[in-house]
């Protein structure tokens, strides 16, 4: 009886010890932070701005400067 004690009690403290290990690691469904690169184009008169997520590979025009990415015309 003793053993099947001792059994459980490092079953869940193995249990105890997973679940921390992936909460410090950070392993939960967090989603990363898009990093994005902008360049600007220009021909003669005209100025294009566009932006790279580089986490996808999405590139957006950019028609204002205040626009969030997501809101930006795809290609």
């Amino acid at each position: 009886m003793k053993t099947d004690k001792r059994n459980i009690f490092m079953f869940i403290a193995g249990v105890l010890c997973t679940i921390a290990l992936f909460l410090i690691t950070g392993a939960g469904h967090n989603t990363m932070p898009g990093k994005y690169e902008m360049e600007i184009a220009h021909r003669d008169r005209t100025h294009l701005v566009y932006v790279l997520d580089t986490t996808t590979g999405a590139v957006k025009w950019a028609d204002s400067m205040d626009t969030p990415f997501p809101e930006l015309k795809g290609n």
